[in-house]
């Protein structure tokens, strides 16, 4: 195919071993998530005869690069709206915080806090937004935080006979790199099964469908 590998664009790297990477550094980024192994903990591995722990963990997290270009989007929208209403402020920051977290359902952000740093750093944007509108940070702590269910630092509206806009945590959203099925090396889409694994993982919740859109499509899929 005359397929070529870009010198700029490529390494050698060991996702283990910082000194087997050819730039000292192991692990790699692959479609905004960073890969890379550390050792396990010294009950929890066997050792060598040296002594050395031999297992290892693979944490799959998003990427530096990612992580700064939300929030900097993050920045973006909370910029816009220094003088929209809150309620305007969250239907805009919502969406963006659901979508970056759906996106990495499938890692170990959660597990390495990365999560809770994004929710950070967010409130500190939103901390210099509500001073800015009220002058100083105490007064927009009560008029724009407020307590919902066990939160009580919810970044929400308040009105009298209305339910409250609140905004999305990414801590609140589950994560796990090792929740989900793995496809047997012999599978195929037309060997008449994939309807019954599809619902399956309606039934066990992996799969959702969109408001009013279930449909027979895996049936049209198979059929043609």
């Amino acid at each position: 195919m005359g397929l070529e590998l870009k010198p700029e664009k490529t390494r050698l790297t060991h996702t283990f071993k910082d000194e087997l990477s050819e730039d000292g550094k192991a692990g790699f980024d692959f479609l905004g998530h960073h890969i890379q192994q550390y050792p396990a903990r010294q009950h929890r591995s066997s050792l060598s005869t040296h002594g050395e722990i031999l297992g290892f963990n693979t944490l799959i997290i998003p990427n530096k690069k990612s992580s700064k270009a939300h929030q900097e989007e993050i920045g973006r929208i909370i910029k816009k709206h220094r003088s929209s209403p809150q309620s305007a402020l969250i239907r805009d920051l919502n969406p963006v915080i659901r979508g970056w977290t759906s996106f990495y359902t499938n890692s170990d952000a959660k597990t390495v806090g990365e999560l809770s740093k994004q929710d950070d750093l967010i409130y500190l944007k939103l901390r210099r937004w509500a001073k800015r509108r009220c002058g100083n940070i105490n007064a927009g702590h009560r008029l724009y935080w407020h307590t919902i269910g066990g939160d009580n630092w919810a970044f929400s509206t308040r009105e009298e006979g209305v339910n409250p806009i609140r905004l999305l945590k990414h801590s609140e959203f589950e994560f796990s790199s090792t929740d989900y099925v793995k496809v047997k090396g012999d599978k195929s889409p037309y060997d008449g099964d994939l309807v019954v694994r599809i619902e399956a993982a309606r039934e066990s919740g992996r799969l959702k469908d969109s408001p009013g859109k279930r449909s027979n499509a895996s049936v049209h899929f198979l059929g043609a």
